[in-house]
């Protein structure tokens, strides 16, 4: 199982903002994290649109990590990023009445979220990860600066 770029972006995106103790604007995770600035936004706002994260608008405005969000569990998260599409598109093929994958796939699947169900998002923060955030925070500044 892969998971799709928007879900990577999105949890990028909360730990980045989750060890902000400031307004995070856009572009800073554009450059921290190297990506499109279109599919970060499109990211974004359905966090916002999910009251994952809060938008700050005007001039100093940007993001900020929602602390309720803390208790949301990590599985939840992902299979609403995600959406419900199955692994295989089974529909159309020849064997789909008599293929047992189908239902080993989605077995499998709910083990996947179920799994990851004993994590919260609070728990994307650990020292190492903020430490590492912060340093490349720190090169983005020193850069800037230069």
């Amino acid at each position: 199982m892969q998971l799709t770029l928007f879900t990577d972006i999105s949890l990028k995106s909360i730990m980045y903002l989750k060890q902000s103790d400031r307004i995070v604007t856009i572009n800073e995770l554009v450059a921290i994290y190297g990506i499109s600035k279109n599919h970060l936004i499109k990211s974004l706002n359905f966090m916002v649109h999910k009251k994952w994260i809060k938008s700050v608008r005007g001039r100093n405005g940007g993001l900020i990590y929602d602390q309720k969000s803390d208790n949301l569990k990590i599985g939840d998260v992902i299979r609403i990023l995600e959406g419900d599409d199955e692994l295989l598109d089974c529909e159309s093929c020849i064997l789909s009445r008599a293929c047992n994958l189908r239902g080993l796939l989605a077995g499998a699947t709910e083990s996947f979220y179920r799994h990851l169900n004993q994590y919260t998002l609070k728990e994307l923060s650990n020292p190492k990860t903020i430490n590492f955030l912060q340093i490349l925070n720190n090169d983005l500044n020193t850069s800037i600066r230069r």
